[in-house]
């Protein structure tokens, strides 16, 4: 696990495989954002249970594939408060080690993304980095967004419940990477392509626009 701040306030942790890098995210991401223990206290095994009876794969198959169906993460700050409260207790020995990693920033607002070590997925979870952190940034996010008519938006929702895993109040912000990465599974789900297209490239060159200044 190596812990690199990449932009101000935006830490990256990259991680040697993609295993390691989801059993340590696992609770700290679900807390964060899933639609069933979003801002719960659970044990892993209350998550693996849920997870393989709702999750697409784990339905068809009745196993947990939590640990391959994720590659990239990301979470903010306020997260670690319950895990530092011993709320979750007993954490697991790779909680611990992360947690440690920013036990010395407990009085700065930031975030936390995670990606294996060949940065496979890495711009999608600096977006999610820079739309918590940075309110013009998020701003300029949400006035893109927001020329996506009704029809259009409620098949991106529809395909993010669907991917399961996502609270809905984390969808703009999902939204968001999704298309700037991941356009050609927006475009999948029945969403007009004309619409995806002109949504990446425009989403794309804000990032880039940001990217510069921030680095």
């Amino acid at each position: 696990m190596k812990v690199k701040e990449i932009i101000k306030n935006i830490f990256h942790i990259s991680f040697s495989t993609q295993h390691e890098l989801a059993s340590t995210f696992l609770r700290f991401q679900e807390y964060y954002e899933s639609p069933k223990f979003r801002g719960k206290i659970f044990s892993f095994y209350e998550y693996k249970k849920w997870y393989t009876a709702n999750s697409p794969k784990g339905k068809k198959t009745g196993k947990f594939t939590y640990y391959k169906d994720w590659g990239g993460f990301n979470i903010p700050s306020y997260v670690l408060k319950p895990f530092y409260q011993g709320k979750f207790n007993p954490l697991s020995n790779k909680e611990k080690k992360f947690l440690r990693a920013f036990k010395n920033k407990a009085n700065i607002k930031f975030y936390i993304i995670g990606t294996v070590a060949s940065n496979v997925g890495l711009k999608h979870e600096i977006a999610h980095g820079l739309f918590y952190n940075n309110p013009q940034y998020k701003k300029e996010v949400i006035k893109i967004l927001s020329k996506i008519d009704k029809k259009n938006r409620e098949k991106i929702n529809d395909y993010l419940k669907k991917r399961g895993g996502y609270h809905k109040s984390v969808w703009t912000d999902e939204t968001h990477a999704y298309l700037i990465t991941q356009s050609e599974k927006i475009k999948k789900s029945g969403v007009n392509p004309s619409i995806v297209s002109k949504l990446n490239k425009n989403l794309n060159n804000l990032l880039e626009k940001y990217l510069k200044v921030s680095i």
